[in-house]
């Protein structure tokens, strides 16, 4: 019956994205660059071949990054990765699909024709490589150094590696290379075993974790993506002039984080007082014990809204001081009591 709860972290890795290039920002990550890359990393599994409101997860992962980049700036360049999607997902061809991953439209401008060409080229096919592509990724921005590019580095999967290959060190790999990418991961229709790896991804090189569960909230996250590719074309329009930016709306960030664990707690407490109600009628429970139990479900829960309070109430104080103190106060008081 337990429910996803999370603290603040991914918030405020979000928050941070979203800042990307204010002049408020010291970390050099977060700053822009003469240049933009942006790299889909797309899972080609099996598995994506499942349909969603009647069309395949790879369709509409194709659909919503195709809408995404027909609207880039000129300038900016974006490339495709994808992985899985050789062989099949028997057992006899796991060792061959968990060697496939290809750069299907290298990291250039965006040409409307070349582009289709490469989404056309891969379908749904095997097993899940994510630490090869990640590891190939590498590669592929191997070019693109952090000094003069801001890379931006987006895996898109429905499940968990299945490869064996090492995720997290790949990822902690290329984020910590001289290539300095921001890595963001999106869990498409994702169960919670693959969630937890997907996360921990994320966590591990300091990016945001969404999970998507149709189209829809897919090109909802990468419209995010778009809203800052804008923001670079002004920088650039404006000569790389310091600009004036506007405090960044976090108050609906917050607002949506604390109704969603809020939410999350009432679910899980009415789960397990109707539990408890079934088998204290069912007599497989004694009055004792059906007391007892319903006492410390109604004590964890008021405790876990107690939390969820205390979050609200630090995050909003947070956000009436200057948006870099405040993200570094965040930083300060959630993130390092993680490690």
């Amino acid at each position: 019956m337990q429910q996803d709860f999370e603290g603040p972290e991914n918030l405020i890795n979000r928050l941070k994205f979203e800042s990307l290039g204010s002049p408020e920002n010291t970390d050099s990550r977060y700053q822009f660059k003469d240049n933009l890359n942006i790299v889909f990393i797309i899972d080609a599994s099996g598995s994506m071949a499942q349909k969603i409101d009647g069309k395949e997860k790879m369709a509409s992962a194709k659909d919503s990054i195709l809408n995404f980049v027909s609207k880039l700036p000129k300038d900016a360049k974006v490339g495709i990765r994808v992985y899985g999607h050789k062989g099949t997902g028997s057992d006899a061809d796991k060792a061959f699909s968990c060697s496939s991953s290809e750069l299907v439209y290298p990291i250039s401008n965006y040409n409307a024709g070349e582009f289709q060409a490469a989404l056309n080229k891969f379908s749904p096919s095997g097993w899940t490589p994510i630490g090869l592509a990640l590891r190939e990724a590498k590669n592929d921005l191997a070019s693109f150094d952090g000094a003069n590019n801001t890379n931006i580095v987006y895996l898109v999967s429905d499940g968990i590696d299945t490869c064996e290959d090492q995720p997290i060190e790949a990822a902690k790999d290329l984020y910590s290379s001289n290539i300095s990418p921001i890595i963001n991961v999106i869990g498409f229709d994702v169960d919670s075993e693959g969630q937890n790896q997907l996360r921990e991804i994320a966590a591990a090189t300091e990016g945001i974790y969404g999970t998507v569960t149709n189209e829809g909230e897919l090109q909802k996250e990468l419209d995010n993506l778009s809203n800052m590719t804008e923001q670079w074309k002004e920088w650039l329009e404006q000569g790389k002039q310091k600009i004036e930016s506007n405090k960044i709306a976090n108050s609906l960030e917050i607002f949506s984080y604390i109704t969603d664990e809020g939410s999350k707690g009432t679910k899980e407490k009415i789960k397990i007082d109707l539990i408890l109600f079934e088998l204290h009628e069912d007599g497989r429970m004694n009055d004792k014990s059906y007391k007892y139990l319903m006492t410390k479900n109604t004590e964890y829960h008021k405790w876990i809204q107690e939390q969820i309070d205390q979050f609200e109430k630090e995050l909003k104080a947070l956000n009436e001081t200057s948006y870099s103190q405040a993200i570094k106060a965040l930083e300060d008081k959630y993130i390092t009591n993680t490690q």
